[in-house]
């Protein structure tokens, strides 16, 4: 299994509220979350800070898939944002990435997979292809193949 966690010691984001302590990961631009929620489109797991003080890390890893390796990391990690999110596309062993939100913000937490995992520039560079992929398969692409094969049978017969 291949992990990734993005914890940054010296971190120069400030939480919001009374404490400001500087939240230790990077936090997650709109243009990127764009191409992350591309890449993953499926939320699988929802944890908020009041559950997450109840759920052991053994439940993290049977309930919600997390690896052993980041249990840990990801039940810290809940004291620090509003929720925790883990989000993967359909097939769940394929590249997931538990995401935190804080006042409508999200900072990368971790990622982890059974395979090598991509490079977030190299999935930055295939949105193109993934959009293009989801149009051909969509409604919209189903349409136009009928179009088109009906141009093709209107053309065979005059």
């Amino acid at each position: 299994m291949f992990v990734e966690t993005y914890r940054q010691e010296n971190s120069g984001s400030i939480m919001a509220g009374g404490d400001a302590r500087p939240i230790p990961y990077p936090k997650i631009s709109q243009e990127d979350w764009r191409v992350w929620t591309l890449f993953l489109p499926v939320r699988s797991a929802n944890i908020n800070r009041i559950s997450a003080r109840a759920i052991k890390e053994e439940s993290l890893h049977f309930s919600y898939g997390i690896p052993y390796a980041l249990t840990e990391e990801v039940q810290k990690a809940t004291e620090l944002f509003d929720k925790v999110e883990v989000w993967r596309k359909r097939d769940v062993s394929k590249d997931p990435i538990a995401v935190g939100v804080l006042d409508g913000e999200r900072y990368l937490i971790a990622r982890w997979g059974m395979e090598k995992l991509l490079p977030f520039e190299t999935i930055k560079k295939a949105v193109p292809l993934i959009l293009a992929w989801k149009y051909a398969t969509g409604p919209a692409g189903a349409m136009a193949g009928l179009v088109g094969m009906g141009f093709v049978a209107w053309g065979m017969l005059f």
